[in-house]
Parts: C-alpha cells; sequence; structure tokens
C-alpha cells in the first residue's frame, strides 16, 4: 500500500485529503470528488511514536502538504469517551479529566449525528497545536468515529455487531434496538484473544446468540480462526459487504484502510 509520497497533485484546491495517525505510521489517501477513479493511496513511516517523529514524518512527504479542499484526520486515541448529543462540549471536556486525570492533552469532540453521539478523545500534548498550523484547517476525530457511522446506517431492527479484524488488532462496534453498544479498538495477540473480546463485547452489549448477527471485515490466518471461534457460539455470523461506492473512488479501494474509506462516504 505504500504510494509515492512525493506524486505532484495538480489543482490540490480540488482534493480532499484524508489521514489516519496511527501509532508507527501515518495512512492516507488523497481523491477529487468530481474525479471517479481518483484515488491515490499511501503511508508514511512513524517509527518512533514522537511528537517531534510526527512532524518529521509529515516534512519528509511533500504530498501531504498540498492546499487540499478539505484535509480531515482521524486519530487513534486510547482516551475517549461517547456521550449524548446534547451533553456541550466544555461538559464532555470536563467529564473527560475525570475519566483520565492527569493526561495534559488537548481535547477534541466529534459529532456522530447518525448516532445521536459526540466522541470526545484527548490528543497527545502538543499534536493539535502542530496539525493546526501545518494542514488547511483541518477537521480531527477518533478513527472509530466513521466506522460508528457506518454500522449505524447498516443496523437495522436487530443487534448487529461489526468486527474489523486486522493483524495483531480488532476494531468493534455494535448496534442493539438502534443504540450504540460498544465501540473499541483492542490490541489481539491472536485469534483466541480476539474471538474472546469479541464475545465479551457481544454479552455485554446484550446482545443475542441466535437472532442477532455478527458481521466481518478481514482476510489472513487470524480472521479465519477467528471467525471459527465465534461461530461456535454466536448463530448468524457473515463477512460484511464491502461498500460498493467506495469503488467509485478508485480501483485501488479496497488496498486503503477501511477507516480511511468509510470517511470519504461520509462526506
Amino acid at each position: 500500500m505504500q504510494g509515492n509520497n512525493h506524486i505532484d497533485i495538480q489543482h490540490p484546491e480540488a482534493w480532499n485529503l484524508l489521514i489516519s495517525v496511527a501509532e508507527g505510521r501515518l495512512d492516507y489517501i488523497l481523491y477529487a470528488p468530481s474525479v471517479p477513479g481518483s484515488l491515490v493511496v499511501g503511508e508514511v513511516d512513524w517509527p518512533d511514536g514522537t511528537l517531534q517523529g510526527l512532524e518529521d514524518a509529515v516534512y519528509a512527504a511533500p504530498v501531504l502538504l498540498g492546499d487540499y479542499k478539505s484535509v480531515r484526520l482521524l486519530v487513534d486515541s486510547r482516551h475517549y469517551v461517547l456521550f449524548p448529543s446534547t451533553v456541550s462540549d466544555d461538559d464532555c471536556d470536563a467529564l473527560l479529566r475525570m475519566a483520565f486525570p492527569g493526561d495534559d492533552g488537548d481535547t477534541v469532540v466529534s459529532a456522530l449525528p447518525l448516532c445521536g453521539l459526540k466522541l470526545a478523545m484527548i490528543l497527545p500534548p502538543g499534536m493539535r497545536s502542530f496539525l493546526g498550523r501545518t494542514f488547511n484547517y483541518p477537521q480531527v476525530s477518533h478513527r472509530l468515529a466513521p466506522l460508528c457511522e457506518y454500522v449505524k446506517g447498516q443496523a437495522g431492527a436487530q443487534g448487529l455487531m461489526f468486527i474489523h479484524l486486522l493483524d495483531g488488532s480488532m476494531d468493534l462496534v455494535a448496534f442493539r434496538d438502534g443504540m450504540l453498544q460498544s465501540a473499541c479498538s483492542f490490541a489481539c495477540t491472536g485469534d483466541q484473544d480476539a474471538a474472546y473480546h469479541a464475545l465479551a463485547a457481544w454479552r455485554a452489549s446484550g446482545m443475542d446468540q441466535l437472532g442477532d448477527e455478527l458481521q466481518f471485515i478481514g482476510s489472513g490466518e487470524m480472521c479465519s480462526a477467528t471467525v471459527a471461534r465465534l461461530r461456535e457460539f454466536v448463530k448468524q455470523v457473515r463477512p460484511a459487504r464491502y461498500p460498493a461506492a467506495a469503488l467509485q473512488l478508485g480501483r485501488n479501494a479496497m488496498q486503503a484502510p477501511l477507516d480511511l474509506i468509510l470517511l470519504a462516504l461520509c462526506e
């Protein structure tokens, strides 16, 4: 998925840049909404995970520094809380600080309109300032935000859990009776670990083993083994349909991180 980080984008004011900031790397996509098939997919190494390392990584990739139409970033913060949409941003910040005392980073609150919620997170110290002075009016959200909105749009009357299995990690979102019950990311050492977290969230969300559904996206040995374990306990386990609209962005859409593709589809 390594892209050309020195690619010359003509007329960047017509393009959108989406970046996912996670430990060790930055993933990005670029696309021009008016040009079907324009999708560019790439990644930038961020090996040390420090703020200075993040700055060095961004400035070493000129493709990220264009004057784009819009810039949106997803950040993988471990310090986050979901609130009803009626809670003010100031109250979200105050309650978040109570949940994670001692974290002196900046708070970012994002609206999840389909879910009727807000997702508040704390960024590492200095990150918000760096993003604000480097990118053109960037919108920053937690990396689970687009997955929550997407699964809400897929959930019907029955309960639905959606898991995205990657090498060494799993994202999980669950809805029941139209309400978000769980939104988590887990580090997973293997299929047994992943299945344990999924089943624990299934029970905590009040899901029914016979009537509710578990959908998954993933590939590789860990995904196959995890799904096999889950099918021992949950009747309706099936692969999720990849969003067909994503292919209009470009034929390489399936090579891009799912969170960025879903973010693009939400725009």
